[in-house]
């Protein structure tokens, strides 16, 4: 162990399922098999001594988790939202047994015709709605030289974690303490809380192994948590609840799909003058993050370009399917996927390449958006196109890929490539108005110079951990090995959020900047120890008004563009990615190499979502098949990825940019695919059956 290392920061985090303390409960769910319906009730066996059956009525505390402003129950209660539903919680020592017992319950349901659109709906249906309006769109369609329609879809995406989710619950003298992988420490504890009627200082929330979480641990945590703790309160000893592979896959929250239709008017000189937006996403049942999704989508359907005349309607959409969610990001990437993917075919009917159409209708300082202020900076677009065009060599491909496709009488004639290039923005503020903007870092260096980090932030990475010691030990000249962090638990560390949209590199990391700044201006005039607590509350003014984002959302926004290259196969019509170069404006970064890392990884996600994985629905509930069948991009399929940074001003702080790859690389592979095939494709992933299209070419 390096010197001056905390014992306890130096243990890695362990996994749930290494830890069941000797005599604990195993916990399973008797779950809804119905999607939609009034619940008559659950009828089960004479159960065993040391056995129980939880329902809702025997909650001590309230039968509700709350999530940016919406409510969902712990087990359901007099209605039935989705097949698959925790209708109530089974109990007892010996998994075996229990497995006897659940297959012997009966959960009836007075069954009602579920509702599974989400593309068309009814008012009933809406759980969110926002609409937004600049300048005169009527007047510029009107006089439009041209108009591009098109409507793109967004699939489901699973985030197939390492281990699948769970919850262990046990007694620490007088509090109970939490085990299970969250983004979000303090939520577990305030909702475990809620539910056992009992104070949040009573409940300690520890948090075990988080891995690549991809957002999708943001609230499902905090619902296993009270299902293990009601278990461990009721059968006065400790409970763990860990779902099996194929329960974590067919009821866990999934990337929401979303479908973006897009109306486009172009002046004579080619610019885009026009928007008319309708977006709907759909969020499952219960709709724990609805608000968010949707203004995180709306803010981001704009894109990198400046468009006068916008008009936006965007409607998240319930319907009786498991709960669904974030994806590497809060709704953002298939906004961007939508208007990255118009803005190839835009450029296409202006008679201009990308990278010319894409310059000369990009975001500058001053541009209006659709949060209504003009933005105050100006945006490093160019700058980082002109260094992407520089790394895969862009314009020449494109254009050989170009004359290719047009004299290219039948597939077999030459390889069928293509190149795609394509931008974002990563904002890393909440915009329902609902969600935590507050954050918090504790310091303390004491007499042996050693500097101990406190933050209830949940590290994914150890990258993470690395540049927090490194920013801290730049500031005060010490050794990184004599920085150490305590492990994130809610009975130790302050409240530092939700770890989402980058938090753990830009808002954690620029506190711990500041609590250690506080130490280095006292420390050579106050005796050692000494502490210093960062605070930071991110504008509350950046919400959604009724008709527009309030505020400059945009302010530290990180920047990001890809270009993704293809060919395919002439036989099997199945895509192969040639390579891939991101290029990053994202503040100061700390460590090139580890932010080099992650979004490599990210980009590798982002591309596997784009070709292989495909989830299939059944009456709203996912079929037992794509759980077989679902499968992801393999590391010898993966490309060479190039990863560039724009340099930032040494004062400049840094910002997120882990989303990135995910709101890029999608539209760029798109794109890229649609050159190769002459045809313009509108949906991912893309499967076999719209690769079809090319069977007669």
């Amino acid at each position: 162990m390096p010197e001056g290392e905390n014992p306890r920061a130096a243990q890695a985090e362990p996994r749930l399922s290494d830890l069941l303390p000797a005599g604990g409960l195993q916990v399973v769910t008797i779950r809804s098999p119905s999607p939609r319906g009034r619940l008559l009730g659950v009828e089960a066996p004479h159960l065993p001594k040391g056995y129980l059956l939880i329902e809702a009525r025997d909650l001590p505390g309230a039968n509700r988790i709350s999530c940016f402003g919406s409510e969902l129950p712990i087990l359901a209660e007099g209605r039935i939202a989705f097949s698959g539903e925790p209708v109530a919680l089974l109990a007892g020592p010996d998994t075996a047994v229990l497995a006897d017992i659940v297959a012997k319950v009966k959960v009836r349901v007075e069954e009602e015709e579920p509702l599974v659109n989400w593309e068309s709906f009814s008012s009933e249906q809406v759980a969110a709605k926002r609409v937004a309006s600049l300048g005169d769109p009527e007047l510029a369609f009107s006089i439009a030289d041209k108009v591009v329609e098109r409507s793109y879809r967004a699939e489901a995406l699973e985030h197939w974690y390492s281990e699948p989710q769970g919850a262990l619950a046990s007694f620490d003298y007088d509090k109970l303490e939490i085990r299970c992988a969250t983004q979000w420490p303090y939520h577990v504890r305030d909702s475990v809380a809620r539910a056992l009627g009992t104070k949040p200082e009573d409940v300690v929330v520890r948090p075990t192994r988080l891995g690549a979480h991809l957002d999708g641990k943001l609230w499902y945590p905090s619902l296993l948590a009270c299902h293990a703790a009601l278990a461990a309160f009721l059968g006065k000893r400790s409970a763990r609840l860990l779902l099996s592979r194929e329960e974590d896959f067919l009821y866990s929250p999934k990337r929401a799909p979303e479908a973006v239709a897009l109306r486009a008017a172009l002046d004579k000189s080619g610019n885009l003058s026009a928007l008319d937006v309708r977006m709907s996403i759909h969020v499952g049942a219960q709709a724990p993050l609805a608000e968010e999704l949707l203004s995180q989508a709306c803010l981001a359907v704009q894109g990198a370009y400046v468009c006068p005349n916008l008009r936006l309607e965007g409607y998240a959409v319930t319907t009786n399917s498991p709960p669904l969610g974030a994806f590497g990001g809060l709704g953002a990437a298939p906004a961007f996927l939508a208007i990255e993917s118009l803005s190839t075919e835009l450029a296409e009917a202006a008679g201009m390449d990308p990278i010319e159409w894409k310059s000369r209708n990009l975001l500058r300082k001053g541009s209006r958006l659709l949060a209504g202020d003009p933005l105050k900076e100006d945006t490093p677009f160019d700058a980082i196109a002109e260094q992407l065009c520089r790394a895969s060599d862009f314009r020449r491909k494109w254009a050989a890929y170009e004359l290719v496709r047009k004299r290219r009488s039948c597939r077999s004639e030459g390889p069928m490539r293509g190149i795609g290039l394509a931008f974002a923005h990563q904002t890393g503020v909440f915009l329902s108005g609902s969600g935590p903007n507050s954050y918090t870092v504790e310091a303390c260096l004491d007499k042996d110079l050693r500097l101990l980090l406190k933050t209830s932030a949940a590290i994914c990475k150890g990258g993470i951990a690395d540049i927090w010691r490194q920013s801290a030990a730049e500031i005060l000249g010490i050794p990184a090995d004599k920085v150490s962090i305590a492990p994130p638990d809610t009975d130790g560390s302050p409240n530092s959020g939700p770890v989402t949209l980058s938090r753990g590199l830009s808002v954690v990391n620029r506190l711990v900047e500041r609590a250690c700044t506080a130490i280095q201006k006292r420390r050579f005039r106050d005796p050692l120890p000494i502490s210093a607590k960062a605070i930071h509350r991110l504008p509350s003014s950046s919400a959604w008004e009724p008709n527009r984002v309030a505020g400059s959302p945009l302010e530290s926004a990180a920047w990001g563009g890809a270009v993704v290259e293809v060919e395919l196969d002439s036989w099997t019509l199945e895509p192969r990615t040639l390579g891939l170069w991101l290029c990053v404006e994202g503040g100061r970064i700390v460590s090139h190499a580890r932010a080099a890392s992650a979004l490599r990884a990210a980009a590798s996600a982002a591309l596997s979502s784009c070709m292989r994985e495909r989830l299939a629905f059944e009456r709203g509930a996912i079929s037992r098949e794509a759980f077989l069948s679902y499968e992801t991009l393999p590391l010898a399929e993966v490309p060479p990825i190039l990863v560039e940074f724009l340099e930032a001003e040494r004062r400049s702080p840094a910002k997120g940019l882990g989303e990135l790859p995910f709101d890029t690389v999608p539209a760029a592979f798109l794109s890229a695919v649609s050159q190769a095939a002459g045809i313009h494709f509108t949906t991912l992933p893309l499967g076999p059956d719209a690769l079809s299209a090319l069977e007669d070419a």
